[in-house]
């Protein structure tokens, strides 16, 4: 049990949206492990699967450098959008008169999307109710006002695109799926739809802005690359590393934000219009794989610390983590319970689930 209480809140980190394993009510617990682990003068850190940028974030806040990774489009723009904007940015690329006089550029550019005229698009065609006339299936993602809405600027910001940096596409992207979350007729995630409308569902999407995490924004880097590629070329002194636990893809799961920020327009499969996904799975997903994939990345980095975030119902026992850390080093870890989340009538598991922090030292 850790004793160190950490001296700052984490409260004003931007907003994210639902995601499987975010570790934001874990904050205090990973960062206490990782400070109270590791001596106070290392401040550069490696975030292996940052998800929605919920611990860089928080790393980016106590002045740590932070190189941040994830595989997913939603992911690694989250991530960017927060590690790389520490204040409003000016928008100096765009055209003058979308910027309002005396209007601070950030919220003008927000308006403009804002109001930008819908148009029937992808999105449109294959996640709203719409869809049954392209494809006989009545897929209710979205009403057909807000998909015709998502469509529309993920098209503006498309179009801006050669005048934005890549922290101001960042940002914008981020506002949308933030907005998108706040109106998609699903139960957390992705996978499937509800065949009736949820209250949120039936609200008029509207982007608003973020919020800012103060600090260095220069000093940071994010990737999307895999994590055994991504161990390689951002080399720190520590790593955190936050696979996956489950059987639950997450390119699968968080397939349509995937395909809106991606705006491919890649061929749909299916009543739930899923992607081909199957080229973002990851081996953590399958429990035959995982703990070849775990020892595959302990082995391919470099750092002294070595963080892994694991669930005991995760698909690698702790036993064999446990063994699997201890052949690189000198290792230990933390433990907290957290009330387990229902979503099923299974009684075989108890009312609370172990969330472990271990940690590896290199000798």
């Amino acid at each position: 049990m850790l004793q160190k209480e950490l001296d700052v809140s984490f409260s004003s980190l931007p907003p994210a949206i639902e995601f499987i394993g975010s570790k934001r009510q874990l904050l205090d617990f990973v960062i206490n492990g990782i400070e109270y682990s590791v001596d106070e003068e290392i401040r550069t850190i490696t975030d292996l699967f940052s998800g929605t940028g919920v611990v860089s974030s928080a790393f980016k806040s106590r002045g740590y450098s932070v190189f941040a990774n994830d595989h997913l489009a939603i992911c690694y723009n989250m991530t960017a959008s927060s590690l790389l904007n520490s204040k409003a940015p000016d928008f100096n690329g765009l055209p003058s008169d979308l910027i309002r006089t005396k209007a601070s550029p950030y919220l003008s550019v927000i308006h403009h999307l804002n109001v930008t005229e819908p148009i029937r698009g992808f999105v449109y065609n294959n996640f709203s109710p719409a869809a049954i006339d392209v494809f006989g299936v009545d897929r209710r993602y979205f009403t057909e006002s807000n998909a015709a809405k998502i469509d529309a600027i993920r098209e503006k910001i498309h179009e801006w695109e050669p005048y934005l940096a890549p922290m101001e596409k960042s940002l914008l992207l981020t506002d949308l799926i933030r907005a998108v979350s706040l109106v998609s007729n699903v139960a957390g995630t992705y996978g499937c739809y509800l065949k009736k409308w949820k209250a949120r569902a039936l609200n008029s999407l509207q982007l608003k802005p973020s919020s800012f995490v103060v600090g260095d924004d220069k000093s940071h880097k994010v990737t999307r690359l895999d994590a055994e590629e991504a161990v390689k070329v951002n080399q720190s002194p520590i790593v955190y590393a936050d696979p996956p636990y489950t059987k639950r893809q997450y390119a699968a799961y968080y397939h349509v934000l995937e395909t809106i920020v991606r705006n491919d327009k890649p061929e749909l499969f299916g009543n739930t219009g899923l992607r081909n996904w199957e080229e973002q799975s990851s081996d953590f997903c399958y429990k035959r794989k995982a703990e070849g994939a775990l020892e595959r990345l302990i082995r391919t980095s470099s750092c002294d610390h070595f963080f892994l975030s694991y669930n005991e119902d995760g698909q690698i026992s702790h036993d064999r983590i446990l063994n699997l850390l201890s052949s690189y080093g000198t290792t230990n870890y933390f433990e907290m319970k957290l009330r387990r989340y229902r979503s099923s009538s299974l009684t075989h598991k108890g009312p609370t689930v172990s969330e472990r922090l271990y940690h590896l030292r290199r000798v």
